[in-house]
Parts: C-alpha cells; structure tokens; sequence
C-alpha cells in the first residue's frame, strides 16, 4: 500500500483581538514576525493578508484544519505573551486573541473572492483611501510596491494570467 502526501487545502481565517489590540504599528509587525515563524513551522503557503487595529484576517494554504488551528493557537499564545511577561503593560489585563473565523475555500474563484475581499478590508474600515497605501496587507506585494518574503502570489495571480506583469495589472483593476 503505498501513502501519499497529504492533500493541502486553503482557509480563510480571522482572529479577533481587543479593541486596538494591533493600534500600534510595532505590534501589527510583532504579530506579523510571529506569524511568518508558524507559517514555516506548519509549513504553510499564505496567499493573503491583513492586519487591523484589532483584527487579522488571511488566506493560507495548509495540510488540514488541525494545522491551521494548531498554527494560530500558536501565533495568539505567543503574541499575547508577550504582554502578559510585563504586568505593568497596559495591554497585560485587556488582551484576547481568539478566532472569529475558519473557513475552507473550495475553488479558485472562492480563493480569489476572498483574497480580494482581506486586501479591501483597509479601504473599506476607512483606514485609506488607496490600498497601495496600506502597509499592513499583502496587497501591496500583488502590487508590486513592496515584498513581505513569506507572501505567495503564484496561486491568487494565476487566477488572472501566468504571465507575471498582466497577472499584477488585471489583479490591481479586480481589486477597484
């Protein structure tokens, strides 16, 4: 009997923190530090993200539901330690991270869907009003304006083209 890999799936996911619990532009990126480090423990592929003042929503690629609820569990535990070592931290008492969201995508175009929908997110809440403007957000790598490494854009850009430049300017238009 011969055993294969085990097939990947893709998930939405939405953690919920305090109020402002990400406000602060150092901890959006602590956040994002830790998540990158589960991302190559669990063996992930993250298609998309976002990271609000108290929300953080993404698109990754995983080896089942139990590695994505493993994973998470991981980056909120480590994240919140971080404030509860220092009980003089004002966010040390108000700090919660639980999930809000879990859910798989089943087809490219609910793949895309969603991509788009994490990437409007800062548009939408008024956080800009341009999503080039938005640091905290993988859409700015599908755009090209800058890099975050540990973001794939292989899967979300085939959706538009296998070339690369008509791929990045038909997602730019899908995301307007």
């Amino acid at each position: 009997m011969s055993y294969g890999k085990k097939a990947r799936r893709i998930f939405y996911q939405v953690l919920e923190g305090s109020r402002y619990l990400f406000a602060d532009e150092r901890d959006k990126k602590k956040f994002l530090d830790i998540l990158f480090a589960v991302e190559k423990e669990e063996e992930w592929l993250i298609y998309a993200f976002c990271i609000t003042d108290h929300c953080a929503y993404f698109v990754v690629e995983a080896d089942g539901v139990s590695s994505v609820k493993r994973g998470t569990h991981g980056v909120a535990g480590e994240f919140l330690d971080l404030y509860r070592r220092d009980p003089s931290h004002p966010k040390s008492r108000e700090t919660a991270l639980k999930t809000d969201t879990l859910k798989e995508l089943d087809s490219l175009g609910e793949i895309a869907s969603c991509c788009r929908q994490v990437h409007r997110i800062p548009l939408e809440k008024g956080y800009v009003s341009r999503l080039d403007d938005y640091w905290w957000s993988s859409y700015i790598t599908y755009a090209g304006e800058y890099k975050w490494e540990l973001v794939d854009c292989r899967t979300f850009s085939l959706c538009f083209s296998a070339n690369p430049e008509t791929a990045r300017r038909r997602l730019v238009k899908f995301h307007q």
